[in-house]
């Protein structure tokens, strides 16, 4: 993807804001061509995700070993910025190891029990990014020795640190681009400004490391707010995938009773990047409200163009058969969608 000029810059933005500030009424003859750019990108197949320590059972496919492609986190349940959306919580779910021993141990287990790899994650720094340098001599032993598919949560990426992901050989980079200052302070606590995200996809474009960043849509309190700046971001640099996750209130959280974004807006959201960004894969990710509102935001990623759909719903399978998708399924995680589209 190559440099955007000045004029083009404009134009994006302008295409950007324009697709975000549509009436639902508004959404049919974009659903259209998006759709057909999905197509463009990986003909008519769709990848379908179960990855990690999720039991997914449905009627068309069933995942039950919890080493399939599980999260690990490298700094146990311990975050500095305890953001409002999350609160550590998320941590919660992953597997410990918080020593470069403890994260072998567990990538051997992950090994001898079939699994396909994992995502290494973490607790952010007060500088927003997972303390990962500790732990990248480890990783690149087991991509070495085990074989094994190694996606890697940066957060914000330094200098200091984008060499060494480079030399381990992670098969991605994935980080969260959030386009707005008002966000990165009042909700992720952290003292920078939106730049830092372009800056690390920057730097993980300049040593050659594969990114797949992901834009969490309505993470203002559940509005609707930097998502465009986060898509020009993105839209600079060379992803290998996108991926549009969305906010979830969280037990335990201070956003709790934070009303979520609409599918509606989870999709506008996927079709500015579907269209604006066209010969990239979109990916509906796992992050996203349960129930009816997961349900129809499934099949409005379907009609956006994605490429591919982690755990999805009932109603997805039923949906990408009517629509003639070929449906790939895969344990591993959603952002290596180019090894299953292939």
């Amino acid at each position: 993807m190559s440099i955007m000029s000045p004029r083009q810059r404009v134009t994006l933005t302008d295409e950007i804001d324009k697709i975000l500030g549509l009436s639902e009424d508004h959404l049919e003859s974009l659903y259209e061509r998006a759709f057909k750019i999905g197509r463009q990108v990986a003909g008519n197949k769709i990848g379908f995700y179960a990855p990690g320590m999720v039991h997914y059972d449905t009627e068309y496919y069933t995942a039950t070993n919890p080493y399939r492609f599980p999260s690990v986190s490298i700094t146990g349940a311990a975050c500095s910025l305890n953001c409002e959306h999350c609160n550590g919580q998320l941590l919660s779910t992953m597997i410990p190891a918080q020593t470069p021993e403890e994260l072998w141990r567990v990538l051997q287990r992950v090994k001898d029990r079939g699994g396909a790899g994992c995502l290494i994650s973490g607790g952010s720094t007060h500088r927003g990014d997972v303390p990962i340098a500790n732990f990248v001599q480890t990783i690149a032993r087991a991509k070495r020795e085990l074989g094994l598919s190694i996606v890697v949560h940066t957060g914000v990426v330094y200098p200091e640190t984008v060499q060494l992901l480079a030399e381990a050989g992670i098969d991605g980079a994935m980080l969260d681009i959030i386009g707005s200052d008002d966000t990165i302070r009042e909700i992720c606590h952290l003292d920078l400004k939106a730049e830092a995200f372009d800056r690390s996809m920057q730097l993980l474009d300049d040593y050659g490391v594969p990114m797949m960043p992901h834009i969490v849509v309505g993470l203002h309190y559940g509005r609707l707010h930097g998502e465009a700046n986060a898509i020009r971001m993105i839209a600079k640099h060379r992803p290998d995938s996108v991926i549009v996750v969305a906010f979830k209130p969280l037990d335990g959280t201070p956003m709790v009773n934070t009303t979520p974004p609409s599918p509606v807006d989870i999709a506008k959201v996927m079709l500015a990047i579907r269209l604006t960004i066209p010969d990239v894969p979109l990916i509906l990710g796992c992050a996203r409200p349960h129930g009816e509102h997961r349900r129809t935001t499934d099949i409005l990623a379907l009609k956006s163009g994605a490429n591919g759909i982690a755990y999805p719903t009932e109603e997805a399978y039923e949906m990408a058969e009517k629509m003639g998708l070929e449906i790939v399924m895969s344990d591993k995680c959603c952002s290596l969608v180019a090894e299953t589209l292939r």
